[in-house]
């Protein structure tokens, strides 16, 4: 790896270390706010939507930017994704009514979704000479360590001041992140990747693989909660005050860190055995936030931290390894966008199912994780008979 590269690499950790400052110290208490603000538990899942948005617009802006077939394209992207990540969050400081600040952490997804599968290209280029596993292992735990530190400021914040304040200090690291992007975008402005792909967008080639592995995690995602809704329900049943809330997402976000850099490498060691262990986090943390109990939350938040940091490693890595070259960031987009899709369906089910009977929607994520399981087999006994298809 040569030194400009390992620069950008850096940069790139550097960047979602600050961007994550602020969106994590803003979502780690996206449900609780809601509640604050009067929200009835059904916004907790419209938060989630932002994940269908957000993975929608990751597909988008692959398709796109591999059309425009420019590296400035790749770039603009990136930047302007960024820009909207952390500088509408900081307005939530203004809000008054559920519905805006709603619309606001929606907005917020939109740009993560338009910079994620173009930023993940430039990654998976800066990362190839490390091994793609570790490389975007400690990018995660750069990543990790921007949401470890965000809802410690946010939690600290609400300690000693109130939501208003918590908000608009998020705005710091937000121009830091800007600044960073800039810089690497100044560095690296040709991307290998860009020149490659002619102008054509194509969806073939992806492979049996591809499918197999997106039908998996898309059945994952189905019982996955999410954050704005595990949050929403910790302070609607009582079972802990805002700024706790903001602390144990600090915890989950620290996990994420912790495991990041491990699973990378146990990913590059066992491809993708590696990822039977989604499956079994995922369903933990329904369990245990259902039970109710202060103690069993915290033990929900390790859960959810590990479920996050291997979703975001190896999911990310698995995906440079089934399809190579050209169609990284229409794959990329693919793959975002089911997974949101399914994210986003299993939100507002999941949110019904615990309003109604929390036994129920332990054995809904029950199913959808075995199936989940299951093809992970299939694809692993694929894996085992044939090579790479490219």
């Amino acid at each position: 790896m040569n030194k400009r590269i390992f620069v950008v690499f850096v940069l790139l950790g550097l960047i979602s270390l600050a961007a994550d400052m602020v969106y994590e110290g803003a979502r780690s208490a996206s449900g609780a706010y809601l509640e604050y603000l009067g929200a009835p538990p059904i916004a907790s899942s419209i938060i989630g939507v932002g994940e269908f948005i957000g993975y929608v617009l990751r597909f988008v802006s692959g398709v796109l930017a591999s059309y425009f077939g420019s590296s400035a394209a790749f770039w603009g992207f990136v930047a302007l994704g960024y820009a909207m990540n952390v500088m509408v969050l900081p307005l939530l400081a203004f809000t008054g009514f559920w519905w805006i600040a709603t619309s606001l952490y929606l907005l917020e997804r939109v740009g993560k979704g338009l910079r994620t599968p173009i930023r993940d290209v430039i990654l998976a280029e800066a990362t190839e000479g490390v091994g793609r596993g570790k490389g975007f292992g400690l990018h995660e735990v750069m990543d990790q360590a921007g949401a470890l530190a965000g809802p410690l400021l946010f939690a600290y914040m609400l300690i000693h001041f109130n939501y208003s304040r918590a908000f608009l200090t998020l705005l710091i690291p937000g121009a830091l992140a800007m600044i960073f992007v800039f810089t690497a975008w100044s560095l690296y402005p040709k991307i290998k990747s860009v020149g490659s792909s002619r102008r054509r967008v194509s969806f073939r080639g992806l492979g049996r693989r591809f499918w197999l592995y997106a039908l998996s995690m898309t059945l994952q995602s189905l019982g996955f909660l999410h954050w704005a809704i595990a949050s929403y329900f910790l302070k609607y049943w009582g079972i802990l005050g805002d700024a706790d809330i903001a602390i144990l997402y600090a915890i989950a976000m620290g996990v994420d860190a912790l495991i990041a850099f491990p699973i990378g490498y146990m990913y590059d060691v066992m491809k993708f055995k590696s990822l039977y262990m989604i499956p079994a986090t995922t369903l933990m943390i329904t369990l245990l936030l259902a039970s109710r109990v202060t103690a069993l939350a915290y033990l929900m938040a390790v859960f959810w931290g590990l479920t996050m940091g291997a979703s975001e490693t190896i999911m990310r890595a698995s995906i440079a390894d089934i399809s190579d070259g050209d169609g990284l960031a229409v794959a990329y987009g693919i793959f975002g966008m089911l997974y949101g899709v399914s994210w986003s369906i299993g939100g507002f089910i999941l949110t019904l199912l615990l309003q109604s009977s929390a036994p129920i929607a332990i054995g809904y994520i029950a199913l959808t994780q075995a199936s989940s399981l299951l093809i992970l087999a299939i694809l692993n006994r694929q894996a085992g008979s044939t090579s790479h298809n490219h």
